[in-house]
């Protein structure tokens, strides 16, 4: 029986699958030339080779750099002029620093938004200038969600499905309550969360941005936010280990650490040990982090090929190989309608990952980031992580954490 189960349950997805790449691609050969593209990201190749099985005869000419140096080189050779790709990649942690840059090509005159009208809106505004124009697009989005694996989650909480384990993890103090009971059933072995920066990426983009057009201010639910860390660490119920740490990952992988706060892609799943036991459950806040985008240089000879290429990132059909190649969450909303509500995932315990990631990524909200927003959150973390453990009040914290941003960004004003 469980032969026969495992066997439909592939039948499936490749049904699923081989339905959606029935869409495409077909093959354009009257499109012909050649540009370059920069990127730090190792999964480049496999564009860039889905891109020529439908443009055979347009070569591109892809360079891929490692870490720090590409940003530093990206900021040192747009400026220049000398030897600027016509096309190139920047991450989420740093896209903002160069949006604003006229030397990025307003894709909106090149009529990106025609092939990004079904895109969550979030995922165009992380690439969005302050006069509202894409300046980058992205082909996956990495909505944050909670990563369990199925047969700890059933001893522990009594179910492995992902509706259930959303509704039961319902909010702060649920969460709480059920890890106060894990803690104490396990007698110390076994956690619910690692850390408190876990509660920081869950709710990062559901509060108002520190920095609004250039000025810096504390709203009420980052407050709010550092109490309900102190009553988890207050309870002693937190793992307390580094975020993808070796030591994280591992007690994860062994079902000792019952969720990872951990976006949609994924180096820390040991798939050899526990392929088709994992699962994602939709946090009750909706948020994100990390995203590749690609922009246009804005003096290239090359635009009419590069919006091609953009056009092509965004089809159905490349976003849907992607997902079964990469396990990348599609940017296109319409991925999810062409996959059907049939559409599962093995490694995932069969489960239909797109629908629990849909929920997620509908929640995110829009919001404009800027060279701020990412920044501020990560040295909020920072200090309300070590401020709590060390006993400071609330004052304090918020105090450390503004010298801290006055120091790096003496510009904004309310300071």
């Amino acid at each position: 029986m469980k032969k026969w189960i495992s066997l439909l349950l592939c039948v499936c997805m490749t049904l699923a699958l081989t339905s959606a790449m029935a869409m495409g691609y077909e093959t354009d050969e009257s499109l012909a030339g050649e540009f370059t593209w920069w990127t730090y990201f190792d999964q480049a190749p496999f564009l860039k080779d889905e891109f020529n099985k439908k443009y055979p005869n347009v070569t591109v000419h892809l360079e891929v750099f490692g870490g720090e140096d590409y940003q530093t080189k990206i900021m040192s050779t747009l400026p220049s002029g000398q030897g600027v790709p016509d096309l190139f990649d920047l991450e989420e942690g740093y896209v903002y620093k160069f949006i604003e840059s006229p030397l990025l090509e307003n894709l909106e005159s090149l009529g990106v938004r025609a092939f990004t009208s079904d895109y969550y809106p979030w995922a165009l505004a992380m690439a969005t200038d302050k006069q509202g124009n894409i300046k980058g697009v992205c082909d996956n989005v990495s909505p944050v969600a909670f990563w369990y694996l199925r047969d700890a989650m059933a001893e522990w909480l009594g179910t492995s499905d992902d509706a259930e384990i959303t509704a039961k993890l319902s909010d702060w103090d649920a969460i709480l309550e059920l890890s106060k009971d894990i803690t104490a059933r396990s007698n110390g072995e076994v956690h619910l969360l690692s850390n408190m920066s876990d509660l920081v990426k869950v709710e990062g983009y559901s509060l108002t941005p520190f920095v609004r057009d250039g000025v810096f201010s504390v709203e009420p639910g980052w407050v709010d936010l550092l109490d309900t860390m102190r009553s988890f660490w207050d309870a002693g119920v937190l793992a307390d280990l580094g975020g993808w740490s070796g030591e994280w990952a591992t007690a994860w992988n062994d079902g000792t650490l019952l969720i990872r706060v951990m976006p949609s892609w994924d180096f820390f799943t040991n798939w050899d040990q526990n392929s088709g036991n994992v699962g994602v459950a939709a946090p009750f806040k909706g948020s994100y982090e990390g995203g590749t985008y690609r922009a246009v240089y804005a003096n290239s000879e090359k635009k009419d090929l590069c919006l091609k290429f953009i056009e092509f990132l965004t089809t159905v059909p490349y976003q849907a190989e992607n997902l079964a190649v990469n396990n990348q969450m599609p940017a296109n909303m319409k991925v999810l309608e062409a996959m059907g509500p049939d559409y599962s995932n093995e490694k995932f315990g069969g489960q239909n990952i797109l629908q629990t990631y849909d929920k997620v990524c509908q929640s995110i909200l829009d919001i404009v980031p800027d060279i701020y927003t990412r920044d501020c959150q990560n040295l909020f973390g920072k200090h309300a992580n070590q401020g709590i453990k060390d006993g400071l009040a609330n004052d304090q914290i918020i105090k450390n954490f503004q010298d801290e941003v006055r120091d790096k960004y003496p510009e904004l004003k309310g300071l």
